[in-house]
């Protein structure tokens, strides 16, 4: 409603301006330039995310557990509009996407940096509720989202990466794990601290407990010792070991499976947890049924403090070329590599073309890996 408001006052102002001829005189000349500019501002009241208020119970048990479910982060029209993007995009998969799925079912449905492409998405990964509810959950917000009273200057948050995942019967997805450093280009530092970064898994898609295909995690695990020795045994080999803890280390998998937690939710939920929270998507309970419901799409969207440090995995980040970013530096160097999305976004970082992410899943690395399967025939 605030937002149809102000598109509102901006049509009234603009038709104000041209009732207000500039041969009236000077005073009809300045009142026109005024509601003229005001008109065309740039929507800087439109760049600010939906509020959203936390309970203090919730707040604490995310300090607590490293993860909390909030109803309705998403509604309306919002939310149709995000599920039709996810389809749009499961349709929209070329030929070599569908030729490694075919090799490695892991997600039917798998794209980064979707808000690029599609405004349903942007407008969940800046205007919704998530960016207000990461600051709070991150310390760097009073409990409604808002800039804290005392802070003159807050730390503003940053959209490290987003992606629209689509799990269904058959995917395998991926085991216990912390995003690597492909999907989390972040130096590991305030492990345990509520400023470490956050991940905000919103389902699209009803998801039960009893039925399967949404997100387990396993709260506490971003304090717990045992996790970081599980964290460097996944990492030790590099990116395309992350999810197979369960092969490399085996006592840790069963302990993550005795800390899992499931949740029963509705599309527009979310399930917000710490960077450093073990997670993993949860198997179908019945495949054979599970094929009849389809596919269960989510939206999954980092976000860090603006003074979170870069992490440079082989000059993966387009970012490191296009912004000079080197490891160490602020990720808010990274400007529209990274953008700004509390307390405000930015529309100049919002609105620049970039250079698209480099593709892991290539033509060229599914030909490798079929030979290779071939030869060992």
């Amino acid at each position: 409603k605030k937002r149809l408001l102000i598109v509102n006052i901006e049509q009234t102002l603009a038709k104000l301006s041209q009732m207000l001829s500039p041969s009236r005189g000077t005073t009809a000349r300045i009142l026109h330039v005024f509601l003229l500019a005001c008109a065309t501002l740039p929507h800087a009241c439109l760049c600010k995310p939906v509020p959203f208020t936390l309970t203090r119970l919730q707040i604490s048990t995310f300090r607590r557990d490293g993860v909390i479910v909030v109803r309705g982060v998403l509604k309306g029209k919002e939310l149709k509009d995000a599920i039709r993007a996810a389809k749009r995009i499961q349709r929209s998969r070329g030929p070599t996407n569908r030729l490694l799925y075919r090799m490695f079912p892991s997600y039917g449905n798998f794209k980064f940096q979707t808000w690029r492409k599609y405004k349903a998405l942007e407008r969940v990964a800046f205007d919704s509720a998530a960016p207000s509810i990461s600051a709070t959950l991150m310390g760097l917000a009073e409990d409604d989202g808002s800039v804290p009273a005392s802070s003159s200057s807050p730390r503003p948050v940053r959209l490290l990466k987003d992606a629209i995942l689509g799990y269904r019967s058959g995917d395998k997805g991926c085991g216990w794990h912390v995003d690597d450093k492909v999907f989390w280009p972040c130096e590991d530092r305030n492990v345990g601290k509520a400023d470490a970064g956050v991940n905000v898994w919103i389902t699209l898609s009803p998801v039960t407990a009893a039925e399967g295909g949404g997100l387990a995690v396993a709260p506490g695990t971003h304090k717990m010792g045992f996790a970081k020795e599980a964290r460097a045994a996944i990492a030790e080999r590099g990116p395309m070991t992350t999810c197979f803890l369960e092969v490399l280390r085996p006592k840790y998998h069963e302990k993550m499976e005795t800390l899992k937690k499931v949740y029963d939710l509705q599309p527009g939920d979310a399930i917000i947890h710490d960077r450093y929270i073990f997670h993993r998507a949860d198997h179908f309970v019945d495949p054979i049924k599970a094929k009849q419901v389809g596919t269960k799409h989510r939206i999954s969207m980092r976000y860090v403090p603006a003074d979170a440090l870069f992490h440079n995995f082989n000059d993966n980040e387009r970012a490191v070329e296009a912004k000079g970013i080197s490891a160490g530096d602020e990720i808010s160097k990274g400007g529209e590599y990274y953008p700004q999305a509390w307390p405000d976004s930015l529309p100049e970082e919002r609105g620049k073309k970039v250079q698209q992410d480099k593709d892991m899943f290539t033509l060229n690395l599914a030909l490798k890996i079929l030979y290779k399967k071939i030869k060992s025939l």
